[in-house]
This record gives C-alpha cells, sequence and structure tokens, in this order.
C-alpha cells in the first residue's frame, strides 16, 4: 500500500510518525510555502500541557520545545490559573519533518496518481478535497513584537475580547526574549491593523514595542460536522480505486470559539491512525469526539444571524465558559458569565 501526506504541519507531521510506528512508511509532500518568517502558519504558539502524551507518542518531549508557561493569564481582567504554554512550533514541525523524510514540494495531481491513500492535511486550503458543506473561515494578523518594560513590569499572557469590535479576540502570548506574538481574530473586522496600533497606544506609557515581523492568516473555524465530506473515493486512471482521506483543519479539528487548534489537530491525527484504513469508522469517530465543536459553530451561527443581535442565550453563555474549561482554565463562574453578555456589542459594525 502505497500512501501520501500532503501538507507536513501539526496534523500530517504528527501522522506521518504515527503511521512509521505501525509498519506504513508514507512519503510526506510540502512545498513550505507559507510567506512568514518562521516559516509556518501564524499562530499563537500556544497549546496545554497536555500536549505532552501527544508528543510522547512519538518519541518527543515537551522539555525540548517549552518556551514558556502561561499561568496566571489575563481573560478581559479576570486572572485565571491555566495549564497553557507557549511551544516553539518551527522546530516541533522540522522535527516531525526530519522523521517522515519530507519532500521539499507540494503533491501534484500527476504524483497523487502513484498512491493507493493519499491524505490532505493541508489546512485551511483543503486542497484535494471536496469544499466543505458549510465552511466558515476567520481572517486573523498577528504580529512578533520585544516588549521593553519602562517600569520594570513585564508584560503578561492575555486574551481579550473587550477590545474587538466585531466576534473575536485578541491574544498576547510569550514567545521569548521578552518577545510576543501579539494578534488580532475575529469575524466582520475591517481594519484589524488599527485595533493591534490602539493596543500599542494604550500600552506605551508601560512598554516600548519593536516590530519584527507581521503576517496574515486564515483559519477553519467551521467544526468537522460542517467541514464534510472527511473523505472520497476515486478511481485512477488505471482503472485502481484511491482513497483521498481528510486530517487536522482541512476537516475543521479548530475550536470555532478560539481558534485553538493544536492539540486537536493532534487528536484528530491519532484517530485516523488508529482506525487505519477505514474511513466510515474515523468518520464517526471524529465527529462524535469533536461534537463540543458542533455546538460551538451553532452559537458563532446565532451570533452572526438577525435574530443574535440581542446578545448570547443562556446556551451560548455556557458554551463560552466550558470553551474557557475544556483545556483547563479556571475562571470563577458567575463573573465570567456576567462579562460574557458584552458579547452582545460585539456583533457591532465596526467603525474601525
Amino acid at each position: 500500500m502505497n500512501v501520501a501526506i500532503a501538507g507536513a504541519g501539526i496534523a500530517g507531521g504528527y501522522l506521518a510518525g504515527l503511521l512509521e510506528q505501525r509498519g506504513i512508511s508514507p512519503d510526506v509532500y510540502d512545498g513550505r510555502d507559507h510567506a512568514t518568517r518562521c516559516t509556518c502558519r501564524s499562530c499563537g504558539w500556544g497549546v496545554p500541557m497536555a500536549i505532552t502524551t501527544y508528543l510522547a507518542d512519538v518519541g518527543l518531549d515537551l522539555n525540548d520545545y517549552l518556551i514558556e508557561p502561561m499561568s496566571p493569564m489575563d481573560f478581559d481582567g479576570l486572572a485565571a490559573k491555566t495549564p497553557l504554554c507557549t511551544i516553539d512550533k518551527p522546530r516541533l514541525l522540522r522535527d516531525f519533518a526530519g522523521a517522515s523524510g519530507l519532500k521539499r514540494q507540494n503533491l501534484r495531481p500527476e504524483t497523487a496518481e502513484d498512491y493507493d491513500i493519499v491524505v490532505d492535511a493541508t489546512g485551511i486550503r483543503r486542497a484535494l478535497l471536496p469544499p466543505c458543506r458549510s465552511d466558515l473561515t476567520l481572517p486573523t494578523l498577528q504580529h512578533r513584537v520585544t516588549a521593553e518594560s519602562i517600569g520594570g513590569e513585564r508584560l503578561g499572557a492575555g486574551v481579550s475580547g473587550n477590545r474587538i469590535p466585531g466576534l473575536g479576540y485578541l491574544w498576547i502570548f510569550p514567545v521569548g526574549n521578552d518577545q510576543y506574538h501579539i494578534g488580532i481574530g475575529g469575524l466582520n473586522l475591517i481594519r484589524q491593523d488599527r485595533l493591534l496600533e490602539q493596543l500599542y497606544r494604550d500600552f506605551s506609557g508601560r512598554f516600548s514595542f519593536t516590530l519584527h515581523c507581521s503576517c496574515h492568516d486564515t483559519i477553519r473555524v467551521a467544526s468537522p460536522h460542517y467541514s464534510t465530506p472527511f473523505f472520497v473515493r476515486k478511481t485512477r486512471m488505471d482503472g485502481t480505486p484511491q482513497l483521498i482521506i481528510g486530517v487536522g483543519e482541512s476537516i475543521g479539528t479548530v475550536s470555532p470559539f478560539t481558534g485553538e487548534g493544536i492539540v486537536h489537530s493532534l487528536e484528530c491525527a491519532r484517530i485516523l491512525a488508529d482506525t487505519w484504513p477505514n474511513p466510515e469508522d474515523y468518520t464517526r469517530t471524529v465527529l462524535v469526539r469533536f461534537a463540543w465543536m458542533k455546538k460551538e459553530r451553532k452559537t458563532l451561527d446565532y451570533l452572526l444571524s438577525p435574530e443574535g443581535r440581542s446578545g448570547p442565550r443562556l446556551q451560548d453563555r455556557w458554551r463560552f465558559f466550558r470553551s474557557s474549561r475544556r483545556p483547563g482554565i479556571r475562571l470563577p463562574m458567575l463573573e465570567a458569565f456576567s462579562r460574557m453578555g458584552s458579547l452582545s456589542r460585539w456583533l457591532e459594525t465596526p467603525e474601525i
């Protein structure tokens, strides 16, 4: 059985290592044509410590990639203990690729004909599968900056929705040596750059910022339920069957609320390896495991609808709260619920 993986990001690179352990040696293709300084897609590099178990499955140690724990963390003025941290994502991707023998080119259609199974791990591009049945994508802008303290204070990690005049949030994640990823993502946002400029002005009395790089991106927040089909069966030119199957962000394993997808994509790759090569079993398992993402997507659809202008319902507030608890973030329930009411104003047409 000849197997190819198109894309050597988090899902594709990890899947390659898992399949190798099962005696399957896939060919991994990735042209690494991301127009970013770090050679990977725009990402805050934040993950929960739960990533440890996934890395251990392929013989890797979180301590080799750990940049900084993010506890406590500020959520719109609420301090919370978290198990979150930042990791050296480019190094992790290089190690995934080194273990799998990366072919530094994109998988071309004529080359794909040589494989019995082709895995679409191309993320937002979803290059080999049909379109999602109901896609939803979220544009982002991220800066990498050095933050020099004026009064000795250190810039803390945090997430803010109050600064965003649309459905989304702003993040500040430390990436070592007083450098930070400061980014913004949201639906219906027009001028993301001005929102980041306003943040720097607001902090100018406490910090001096030096910009190192900037990158735009788009992430899929459709949820797996709305990202079907996960696979297609084809007939090659020589008449033999071929299976195309998606993994990770290509099939929507990104939290619609938070945009976090690293650990979820690792889990998706593990499910694919465990059910290999049964696409029906894989589909059922993914839909069950990530059913909570379907509920988050329903809340986004509601808030983006005319009915949602009145603000989040009780079930929506509960979903937002559950979303924060899922990676282990501990927010005080009553105050968190109260502040979620401000979501209604996030849906106003932005004027920035």
